[in-house]
C-alpha cells in the first residue's frame, strides 16, 4: 500500500481566488444541470477548494474512463525512457517502433495481412492517428483483445488521418505486458503511484488479465489531482523527478491536428492521449465529464468527476468562472464568505428521494415474497438484458450481469433488504434501501470492480414504491418504479443521467469516430430504440 500523501489545504483567497468564484462555480454546475460528484481545485500546490456530492465521498474512487488513457500513455512513456529491448528486434523501444515488432506471432498469424501492418508505430497510436477500424459494438468478453486490434481493418494509412480508438490505448498496456511480463499497474506502482502516494487502482483487464488502458481505471479525486499536478509541473511531484520530463514536454503539446472535433475542447489539439484546452494548458478527459486540467500559466490544476454526458457542458461551466477567477497576488481574507464556502461544501449533495409516509399494510403482504420476472428478448437479443447495473457500467466490461429475477423485498423498521438474481441465478445480491429519506449502504460484487452501493426508496402518493440504487464508483443510478397488483409486479426501469441524453451523446461520438453517413444515420435510428431496450418495463408475478 503506498504511503499517503495529501496536497496541503489553504483558502482560496490565500492562493489568489475568491471564495465567492468557487460558490459561482457550484451555482454554475447546478444551472446547468450538471450532476457533478466532486471537484477539486489545486494553485501553487495547495488544495483551496474541494467538494463532494454526497453519497460521494473523497475516500471512494471514481470510475474516469478515458481519463485512464493518458495513465496508459504514461507507461510507455517510461518504457520508452527506459530503453526496453523489443526482443524481436533487439533493439530499444521508441516512438517509432512498429507494433508488428512487439507482437510478431499475432502479426504472422493475421489470415489477411495488410501493407499498413508493416507502418504502424507507437507514435501514431498515441497520436490517435493509428488508422484503424475498431467494431464499436464487439461483445469484449468473447474475443481475444490483442487479436481483435491485429486484425481490425485500416480505414486509413497510420500517420494521415486522426481516429479516436479506445483500442489504441490498450495495445500500450498489452505491450506493457508483452515486454517485461508485468501488468500497467505492476509496473506503475514503483515508477508512478508509490511516489505520487497513489494506492494501486482497480483497473478493468480483459479476460487475460491486461489493463484495459483506455478506460476502466478508477481513481479518488485527489489522486487524479497529484496526477495532473505532477505533469503540469514537469513530472516533478514533491520535489523528486517522477515522470520524465522530456516526455510530459511531448506528451502535453500539440502533437496533432484535431479540428475535425466538433466541440470547442475537443478540437483544439492533441499530444500524446492528453488533450489541449481552448483556454490554454491540456487535460486528461473522461467520458461523463471525468476532467482533469492543468494550466501552467496559472499554476493551477482543476479536477471534476461527474455524470454529465455532454462533456462540453463541464468545460463551459469551469470556463466561465477561470481562468477570469485567478489573480497574480494573494487576495485579501474574507472570513465570512469563506465560512459560506465551507458551508456549501458541507451540504454538497446529489438530489435523492424524499421521506414519504409508509405502507404497512402494503409492505406486510409483499414482504419476503419472491417475484419471478420474464426476460425481455429484444435486451438479450442487443446484449444488453435488463441488469441492476445502468448501461454506461456495463457497455464496454468483460462481465456480463443481465436477466434480473428473484426479486424480493424484506421490509424492516427504516429500510428494505433487495434481493434479486441475474445471469440465470448466477448472481445473487442483496443491498439495504433506506426508507427513511436516508442512504443505506452496502457492497455489490457483480460488476467489473466491487461497488460501493447508496440505496434510497420511497413510497409514492399513487401506490408505487421508487427505488434508487446508486454504485458510488460509477456515474449512473439505477432507478426503478415498481407496482404492486395482487400477485403482479410491474418494474418501470430508469437510470440517471437519462439513456436518452446518453444516446443523443453517443450518436454525436459515432459520428466523429466513424465518419460514415450511411452508418452514421443507421446509428441515430438505433440510438431512438435504445432507451426502451435499456430501460424496459419488466412484468412478473409472485412465485
Amino acid at each position: 500500500m503506498a504511503n499517503e500523501i495529501k496536497f496541503e489545504r489553504c483558502t482560496p483567497e490565500s492562493v489568489g481566488i475568491a471564495s465567492a468564484d468557487i460558490i459561482k462555480l457550484m451555482d454554475t454546475f447546478a444551472r446547468m444541470g450538471i450532476e457533478n460528484h466532486s471537484f477539486m481545485i489545486v494553485r501553487h500546490g495547495k488544495v483551496c477548494a474541494e467538494a463532494w456530492a454526497k453519497p460521494m465521498a473523497p475516500d471512494i474512487p471514481h470510475t474516469l474512463y478515458s481519463f485512464s488513457k493518458s495513465f496508459a500513455a504514461t507507461a510507455i512513456g517510461f518504457a520508452i525512457d527506459e530503453k526496453l529491448a523489443v526482443p524481436s528486434t533487439g533493439e530499444a523501444l521508441s516512438l517509432d517502433t512498429k507494433l508488428k515488432d512487439i507482437f510478431p506471432r499475432q502479426f504472422a498469424a493475421k489470415k489477411k495481412p495488410h501493407p499498413y501492418d508493416d507502418e504502424l508505430k507507437i507514435r501514431h497510436m498515441l497520436r490517435m492517428q493509428s488508422g484503424k477500424q475498431m467494431n464499436l459494438l464487439a461483445d469484449k468478453a468473447k474475443i481475444d483483445w490483442v487479436e481483435d486490434y491485429i486484425n481490425a481493418p485500416f480505414n486509413a494509412k497510420p500517420g494521415t488521418y486522426w481516429n479516436y480508438c479506445n483500442e489504441n490505448s490498450f495495445m500500450f498496456c498489452a505491450a506493457i505486458r508483452a515486454l517485461t511480463g508485468q501488468t500497467v499497474n505492476e509496473y506503475l506502482t514503483p515508477r508512478l503511484y508509490a511516489p505520487l502516494g497513489i494506492e494501486e487502482p482497480m483497473w478493468e483487464t480483459d479476460q487475460n488479465g491486461t489493463e484495459s488502458g483506455g478506460w476502466g481505471m478508477y481513481l479518488k479525486t485527489e489522486d487524479m489531482a497529484k496526477f495532473m499536478q505532477c505533469y503540469m509541473d514537469g513530472g516533478r511531484f514533491m520535489g523528486k523527478q517522477v515522470i520524465p520530463a522530456w516526455w510530459v514536454a511531448e506528451a502535453s503539446k500539440k502533437q496533432v491536428d484535431n479540428s475535425i472535433e466538433i466541440q470547442p475542447d475537443n478540437k483544439a489539439g492533441y499530444g500524446y492521449h492528453f488533450w489541449l484546452n481552448q483556454i490554454g494548458g491540456f487535460r486528461a478527459d473522461g467520458m461523463f465529464s471525468q476532467h482533469g486540467l492543468a494550466l501552467p500559466e496559472y499554476d493551477a490544476v482543476i479536477i471534476t468527476t461527474s455524470g454529465c454526458p455532454i462533456e462540453q457542458k463541464d468545460m463551459d461551466a469551469i470556463c466561465s468562472v477561470f481562468p477570469a477567477a485567478f489573480s497574480d497576488k494573494p487576495l485579501p481574507e474574507d472570513p465570512e464568505m469563506y465560512a459560506l464556502l465551507q458551508q456549501r461544501c458541507a451540504d454538497y449533495a446529489l438530489a435523492k428521494l424524499p421521506k414519504m409516509p409508509r405502507r404497512p399494510q402494503e409492505e406486510a403482504r409483499i414482504n419476503k415474497k419472491v417475484y419471478r420476472l420474464h426476460k425481455k428478448p429484444v435486451g438479450n437479443i442487443s446484449g444488453f438484458p435488463a441488469s441492476m447495473l445502468a448501461m454506461p457500467i456495463t457497455f464496454m466490461s468483460t462481465v456480463k450481469t443481465g436477466n434480473i429475477d428473484n426479486l424480493r423485498f424484506v421490509f424492516k423498521e427504516n429500510e428494505l433488504r433487495m434481493n434479486w438474481t441475474e445471469q440465470g441465478g448466477k448472481i445473487k445480491e442483496c443491498v439495504p434501501i433506506g426508507l427513511d429519506g436516508e442512504y443505506r449502504y452496502g457492497k455489490l460484487n457483480m460488476g467489473p470492480v466491487p461497488f460501493t452501493t447508496a440505496g434510497i426508496g420511497c413510497w409514492n402518493e399513487d401506490g408505487t414504491l421508487s427505488i434508487s440504487l446508486r454504485p458510488l464508483e460509477a456515474v449512473s443510478a439505477r432507478t426503478m418504479t415498481i407496482r404492486f397488483d395482487a400477485e403482479n409486479i410491474t418494474v418501470k426501469m430508469g437510470e440517471s443521467p437519462a439513456v436518452s441524453t446518453i444516446a443523443e451523446f453517443l450518436v454525436a461520438a459515432f459520428e466523429v469516430m466513424v465518419r460514415n453517413k450511411f452508418l452514421v444515420k443507421s446509428a441515430e435510428q438505433a440510438f431512438k430504440v435504445v432507451p426502451k431496450v435499456l430501460d424496459p418495463t419488466l412484468h412478473g408475478k409472485a412465485r
